[in-house]
Formats: C-alpha cells, sequence, structure tokens
C-alpha cells in the first residue's frame, strides 16, 4: 500500500508529490492528460508567453522615443513555436523533477473504487491518502450559435494559428481580460461583453475602473450591462445581445468565450464513495480533507481560490497534516496578479472589504517614479489598505505589478505594520520605491 495517491498533475498534484516523496512518503501521481495541468499546458504559461511577445512588440512600437529607428512586424507563426517550445521544455522539466524525488508517474485515468483504493487503466492502487487535484475546465455559455466553429474557449484560443482581424471576447473577468490585451497589441480589433456594471468583478474597484480607461484608450471596445443571446453564422460569426435595453449584433470572425471555469468532477467515483460535492467542487475542510478522513481534495476541483498557486500551497497544506505540523498556510494572504497593459496585482482587503473598520488608504503614482519615467510606463497607482496601523490591503495597477506584489505578501503575512513598511529602505531607483512614496503621502 502506497502512502499517498494524487489524481492530477498539475501545479497542486506534482508539486504536493515531489514534496512528500521527498519527505519518505511513497507516492503515486496520476495523470490522464499532460503534466502541469491547465496552467502549463493551455493556461498561464502559454498566456504569458503571448504577453511576453506582446510586451516586446509593445517596446519597439515606442522605441523612437529612446532614439531607436526601424521597422518591426509580428511573425505569429514564429511566437507560436517559442510558446510551444516553452510549454515543451518545462513539462520535460516537471517529469525530471517528479522522478528524481522518488514519486511514481502512471499516465491515465484515476477513479476512486473506495476511500483506499483507485483504478487507473484497469488496475487497483491502494493508499492510505488520496488526494484529488483534477483542475477545472473552462465554462460555456448554453446559448444557440455557441457551438459553431470559431466559438472558442482559452484552450484553443492558445492553438490558433492566426491572429484573428476581429476578436470578440465575452466575460471581463481575469482570462477575458488577458486575451483583449494580448490580442488588441497583436493587431486584432478587440470588443468585449461584459453582463456585470465593470470589469474584473473581485479586484478593487478604484483598481479595475481606472484599468477600464487605460484598456478603453488603447483601442479596446466594452459593452458592459450587455446580456448575450445568441450567435449566428453569416458569412463569419455575428453575436447578438441586448445593451441599454435594446437589442444589438456584432460581426466577429473569432469568439472566445471566457466566463469561468467548472471543476473537473466527471467519473472520479465521488457518488460511488459518498464524497460530498456540489456544482461548485467538492466540499473540502480548513485542512482540504473531504467528508472521508484519508480523502483530500485541492485546487481548481474544490471550486475555491481557483489559481495555480492556490492549488500548490493548498498542497503543501495537506503535506503539513500529514506530517503532523501543526503551522497553518494563512490563505487570506492569497495574491492575484493579471496581465494587462499595465498589469494588476492585489493581496488582502479591498476597500470595499475593508468598509465599516476604521481603515486607512495611502496612495502613489507611478508618473511621480523615476524608474517608470525612465521606461517611459508611468501609468498607474499603488494603493495600500491598513486598519489600526496595521497593513491589510496592497492594490497595484501599473508596471511589474505581478513583481512587485511579493514585497506586499511578505509584509502582511508578517502583520507589518504601515509606520515600519515606510522606514524600510528601498534601492533608488526602482519601482519598489512607490511602496515608501504611497506610506509618507
Amino acid at each position: 500500500m502506497k502512502d499517498l495517491i494524487i489524481i492530477g498533475a498539475g501545479p497542486g498534484g506534482y508539486e504536493l508529490a515531489v514534496e512528500a516523496a521527498k519527505h519518505g512518503l511513497s507516492t503515486v501521481l496520476i495523470e490522464e492528460d499532460q503534466l502541469g495541468g491547465t496552467c502549463l499546458n493551455h493556461g498561464c504559461i502559454p498566456t504569458k508567453s503571448f504577453y511576453h511577445a506582446a510586451s516586446v512588440l509593445r517596446d519597439f512600437q515606442v522605441a523612437a522615443d529612446y532614439g531607436i529607428t526601424g521597422s518591426c512586424a509580428l511573425d505569429f507563426s514564429a511566437t507560436l513555436s517559442k510558446k510551444n517550445r516553452i510549454v515543451s521544455e518545462l513539462r520535460n522539466g516537471i517529469r525530471f523533477m517528479v522522478e528524481k524525488s522518488g514519486a511514481e508517474i502512471i499516465f491515465g485515468h484515476g477513479k476512486l473504487l473506495s476511500k483506499n483504493r483507485v483504478d487507473v487503466n484497469g488496475t487497483v492502487i491502494e493508499g492510505k491518502t488520496i488526494v484529488l487535484a483534477t483542475g477545472s475546465s473552462s465554462a460555456r455559455l448554453p446559448l444557440p450559435g455557441f457551438n459553431l466553429p470559431n466559438v472558442i474557449t482559452s484552450k484553443e484560443i492558445l492553438e490558433l494559428d492566426y491572429v484573428p482581424k476581429k476578436l470578440t471576447v465575452i466575460g471581463a473577468g481575469v482570462t477575458g481580460i488577458e486575451f483583449a490585451s494580448i490580442f488588441s497589441r497583436f493587431g486584432s480589433q478587440v470588443e468585449v461583453f461584459e453582463a456585470l456594471e465593470g470589469i474584473l468583478p473581485v479586484t478593487d474597484k478604484e483598481i479595475s475602473k481606472r484599468l477600464l480607461s487605460f484598456l478603453k484608450a488603447s483601442g479596446i471596445k466594452f459593452h458592459l450591462n450587455a446580456m448575450i443571446s445568441r450567435v449566428e453564422d453569416d458569412n463569419g460569426l455575428k453575436l447578438w445581445y441586448t445593451e441599454k435595453g435594446q437589442e444589438n449584433n456584432a460581426s466577429a470572425d473569432v469568439i472566445l468565450v471566457a466566463v469561468g471555469r467548472k471543476p473537473n468532477l466527471g467519473n472520479l467515483g465521488l457518488d460511488e464513495v459518498g464524497i460530498l460535492y456540489d456544482r461548485r467542487g467538492i466540499k473540502v475542510d480548513a485542512n482540504f480533507k473531504t467528508n472521508l478522513d484519508n480523502v483530500y481534495a485541492i485546487g481548481d476541483v474544490t471550486g475555491q481560490m481557483m489559481l495555480a498557486h492556490s492549488a500548490t500551497y493548498s498542497g503543501y497544506q495537506v503535506l503539513k497534516n500529514l506530517l503532523g505540523e501543526t503551522e497553518r498556510i494563512d490563505f487570506s494572504v492569497l495574491p492575484s496578479c493579471v496581465f494587462t497593459f499595465p498589469e494588476v496585482a492585489s493581496v488582502g482587503l479591498t476597500e470595499d472589504e475593508a468598509a465599516g473598520t476604521d481603515f486607512k488608504i495611502n496612495k502613489a503614482y507611478f508618473r511621480a517614479n523615476g524608474k517608470a519615467a525612465t521606461m517611459g510606463e508611468t501609468d498607474g497607482f499603488v494603493k495600500i489598505i491598513s486598519i489600526s496601523g496595521t497593513v491589510k490591503g496592497v492594490h497595484i495597477l501599473g508596471p511589474h505589478a505581478s513583481d512587485l506584489i511579493s514585497e506586499a505578501v511578505a509584509l502582511i503575512n508578517k502583520k507589518t505594520s504601515a509606520k515600519e513598511f515606510k522606514d524600510f529602505i528601498h534601492p533608488h531607483p526602482t519601482l519598489s520605491e512607490i511602496f515608501s512614496s504611497a506610506l509618507r503621502d
């Protein structure tokens, strides 16, 4: 009998397998598709490869401001090849890392037979502990015409071998906004449709409103409070929607459906063994344990905190529990990043969440930051939220926000006061000086 069986080799599953094996647990990692899960193969990594290509293109477009002249053009076939190479190399790296740790990899579909038994390819494996880490997949809209060719999800758009002339994006959450930003830079005419009144609904409202203005200024067209009814094939795609009480339509070459994700619950044997779940995901406690003592679930399949790093640290928390360690990872301090132009990054409380407390807000703008000025990226600001003198939330809209947020994560985890944070010495000239600038405002 194995110590640990993990079903699903995304960031949660493979990282847990490596760490568990390092701690001497006999571990089996089961994967029916590719190592790395959605994040590596169809999500975070290939998207960021495209994002970097768009960033490089942007640098060329403003090169004349720095006395650099010459023409440039996007060779999308080369962009696609680069993305595929990165994914392949990282996938091979994961396999090497897992095998080096001593964990065993089995390719096939894992299904629970009991709380200690899993079927894979007709073979039964027994384990003291089982972890379900099967991830999620793109949700679709059950509307007429959404099964037409070129009505696609985030997985298929990463496999396109051309840049659409007209790209319509349904959904203004993280996925939709990132692809809108990337393909707008690539040269697509982009229209975004969102049923809500704003974009990035879980982001601090001030940040999302300001980002919306930047995205509009870049040429992306938005339809907010818009209700989609159907798609028709009319010498191309035609999307019908209602906005301000008026039915309209918009043409598109490609329609990206980015309306969220759904947990992968199918054919796992959940009903047969009695694991509790609903359409949002598998039910777990604070240690990610299901209603069966020795069965855990981590990552997107729980429907909670659908982020790759959340899945990874959920796995680490499971391992702590298995090893008898009492320390808990604080998942209330969970950073999130949005790779747009400019970037967004957040951790901790938003202003709305801090409402009702004696909170204080400090801000500083990148236009006053020397490093940002030299980079030609002065859009955006940092917003620091403190309660009773302790930093509780940090929200960044601006250059390299995804890198800058890590400092805030560390300080909020350590319950740093705003006074202490203000006196931390930041090197000059750097983007990180914006934190002390905000707190000295």
